[in-house]
């Protein structure tokens, strides 16, 4: 789906192709240097491209997940995953979603395009509660996910470690549909 921005400029949203696997693996490094909101360190993320392919097509594939890359100027900036959090009965009324933008593109809008895909998804396959964790103090995320309707229920002390050997929490967030 594509979608104008705050900058007057589109974004598109659309599931990735093989095709993406480098752009997407760059998104991944690069976005891992930016900020310490992801949940790895630089240097982390070291999938390689014919792995990368295949877990593409396995999620493309895979009715439980649903897979979304941000393109912007011909050019993949950002992904995010929505699905299951397990596949059993019982947990199937829920799903997790998770969000990469690059620095460079942030406060255009293009969380929330993509959090609107997610929504979408959730809403199709009978979803009833949409989750997620975001840093205590990322406050520009969590604005945003509360203005989805997203409320904090929890929070998770010293969810993580950074190298300095400092911590950060992480709520956990809940959306009902």
């Amino acid at each position: 789906m594509e979608y104008l921005l705050k900058n007057g400029k589109k974004v598109l949203i659309r599931k990735p192709t093989v095709e993406d696997a480098e752009a997407i693996i760059n998104v991944m490094t690069t976005a891992d240097t930016e900020t310490l909101f992801l949940a790895r360190n630089p240097g982390e993320f070291c999938t390689p491209v014919e792995r990368e392919k295949q877990i593409i097509e396995n999620v493309l594939a895979d009715d439980a997940v649903e897979w979304f890359v941000a393109e912007y100027d011909n050019k993949v900036i950002g992904q995010c995953s929505v699905g299951l959090v397990r596949r059993n009965e019982r947990y199937r009324h829920r799903a997790g979603v998770a969000f990469v933008i690059l620095k460079d593109y942030w406060n255009l809008g293009i969380g929330g395009r993509m959090m609107e895909e997610c929504i979408k998804w959730c809403r199709e396959h009978g979803i009833a509660q949409i989750e997620l964790d975001v840093v205590k103090n990322n406050d520009r995320a969590v604005k945003m996910y509360q203005n989805f309707g997203f409320e904090i229920i929890g929070t998770k002390e010293n969810a993580l470690r950074y190298q300095d050997g400092t911590y950060a929490d992480e709520y956990l967030m809940v959306k009902k549909l």
